[in-house]
Formats: C-alpha cells, sequence, structure tokens
C-alpha cells in the first residue's frame, strides 16, 4: 500500500506531511519521556522484521497480491507512539534506499502505514485486554486490530486519491477495502501468531505500563531476529503479481493521473537489487537483509539517543 511519486497532488501530500511530522514529533517526545528503555533491542529488531515481512508478498486472487504492513504489530508490542517511530524508519529506509513508496508522498505513507495502522491495531487490541486479560483475549485483539487497521488505512487511500482528483471517491473506497479486506485477513495471521508467541513466551512484553529487564526481553528479540533474516532470505518467494493498490489503480484502472515508473532521486538498492550482483535471487535475499540491518540499526540510534536523552535530562 506504499504510495509512489505522481498519485497524490501536491495539496494533498503536503497537508500529509504537515501530520506526518507532527506525529513523528509527538511520537518522538513520548518515546523519550515514557518508553521503557530496556526494550530499545526489541524496537529494533520489531523493525527489522517487519522490513523483511514486508518482503513477502502472497497471493490473493485475480492476480493480485498483498504483504504484511506491520503497524499493528509495532503499536501492540511497542505502543502506539514508539510503534509510530519504528513505521517512519521502516518507510524512510523503503523510500530513500529502495525506491519503494515515493519521496513526496513519504508523508502520506507515514500517515496510512504508521499512525493509522499504529493506532488501529493498538486501540483495538488494548479494548480486548480491558474485556480479558487471557492468551486468547491477547491472539484475538491482535488480529482483529491487525485486521482494522490494514482496511482503515486502505479507506485512507481512498481519501487521498479522491482529494488529489485522481480517483473517483466510490470507485476507489469500494475497490481499495475490497481487496484490502482479504490482504487484511494475512495481516491478522501474521500478526496473531507473533503475538501468539509473545503471550507465551514473554507476556509483560504486552502488559502496559510493565518495566521488566532487558533480560526478559532478549529470547524474544533474539526469535524475532531470527524470524527476520529467515524471511530475508525467503525474500526471493515473493509474489510477483501487483499488490492491492497497484493492482486497483492500474489494473482496474480507478487512478486517472499517470505515474512515472522512475524514482524522484535515485536509490542505491533500487527494487530491492544489489548493482553488480547478476544472480537475481542472491541479490533480492542481499539486499533485503541489508534493508533489515539498516532499518533496525536506524531505529536502535534513535532510540538509544533518546533513552540518552532522557537520562541526561
Amino acid at each position: 500500500m506504499h504510495i509512489p511519486d505522481g498519485m497524490l497532488d501536491t495539496k494533498t501530500f503536503g497537508t500529509l506531511w504537515v501530520g506526518a511530522a507532527a506525529g513523528i514529533g509527538y511520537a518522538t517526545s513520548w518515546t523519550r519521556r515514557y518508553f521503557n528503555s530496556s526494550k530499545i533491542v526489541l524496537m529494533a529488531v520489531i523493525a527489522a522484521l517487519i522490513f523483511a515481512l514486508q518482503m513477502l508478498n502472497f497471493p490473493i486472487a485475480a492476480g493480485t497480491s498483498g504483504h504484511f504492513a506491520g503497524g499493528a504489530l509495532a503499536g501492540i508490542v511497542l505502543g502506539a507512539w514508539p510503534g509510530t517511530i519504528v513505521m517512519a524508519g521502516v518507510l524512510l529506509v523503503q523510500a530513500f534506499f529502495f525506491g519503494d513508496g515515493g519521496i513526496t508522498t513519504l508523508g502520506a505513507n507515514i500517515v496510512n502505514l504508521g499512525i493509522i495502522g499504529c493506532f488501529v491495531g493498538a486501540l483495538v487490541n488494548q479494548l480486548f485486554q480491558r474485556i480479558n486479560k487471557g492468551l486468547i483475549s491477547k491472539i484475538a485483539g491482535a488480529s482483529l486490530g491487525a485486521f482494522l487497521a490494514v482496511v482503515c488505512s486502505s479507506v485512507a487511500v481512498a481519501l487521498e486519491l479522491w482529494a488529489s482528483g485522481n480517483a473517483q471517491f466510490t470507485v476507489a473506497l469500494s475497490a481499495m477495502v475490497f481487496w484490502h479486506t482479504l490482504i487484511g485477513i494475512g495481516e491478522a495471521i501474521i500478526t496473531g501468531g507473533i503475538i501468539a508467541y509473545v503471550a507465551k513466551v514473554r507476556p509483560q512484553i504486552l502488559s502496559e505500563g510493565e518495566e521488566g529487564s532487558r533480560e526478559s526481553f532478549k529470547s524474544v528479540a533474539l526469535v524475532l531476529g531470527a524470524v527476520a533474516l529467515l524471511g530475508g532470505g525467503l525474500s526471493f518467494l515473493a509474489s510477483s503479481f501487483p499488490d492491492g493498490l497497484e493492482y486497483v489503480y492500474f489494473e482496474l484502472g480507478i487512478g486517472t493521473a499517470p505515474v512515472s515508473d522512475s524514482p524522484l532521486l535515485p536509490a542505491p538498492l533500487m527494487s530491492y537489487l544489489i548493482p553488480g550482483v547478476e544472480n537475481e535471487t542472491l541479490s533480492v535475499i542481499g539486499a533485503t537483509i541489508m534493508g533489515s540491518l539498516i532499518t533496525g540499526l536506524l531505529i536502535w540510534a534513535l532510540a538509544r539517543a533518546l533513552s540518552r536523552r532522557r537520562s541526561h535530562e
């Protein structure tokens, strides 16, 4: 659901840049003040995991595919505001290093996949936890939150296309919601599975206000890091079908504005390929693992900086 350059007009992507900047600014302030510093490594690992899992497009139907979004997972495990920082980092690396998602539309992608995804997932999950704190409730809340996060993000994209004058609202809304309802099922399964593991092994990670120690989160971080590497290793198996937004905009023809295939800025690992590596499979695997590491290190460095600033204050 990454919106490329050219799909939104200036007033729309400009407004969303303002919203994204405000959201990231507050998320940074909140994380500096309240985030549990023992979760810094976990925060970085979640970022790397989301990057890797987003590479694994799965076929849906009629020649289209979906991919993991990850906002709900980040919001549930880390909290909505730290999750927003994680998603912003993932999307920034994808846009500037891989040419995935536009530069002008990066603010829109942060709002759609980051802020909306994190908050919908976290709020739905919290509602379930207030009703019942059992394992089944944790899994159900996370799964439904992830599903609704994808659907709500698709509604936001339809609104943005309409506001840009690039699609009829009812047509865009019905098509985006229909296909992303199917994609949301995959999101729910993946998120529910990860939360089931975390809830079983280290339930304190999912408990609001629970401090815990670095050691208590270490095993989960190691396992999720291994999953991220595994996802990178399997990235060559991703479906080549267009994702939900591309299918709706181009294949179904709801979009009225032409979109160039050329990125606004040159990306060093364009299309998730390492220049000079002739074997495409190895090139994709290598680029995905590099992207996961870059994203994880970026978030780790930022979280460490915020933690040190809080300690200093």
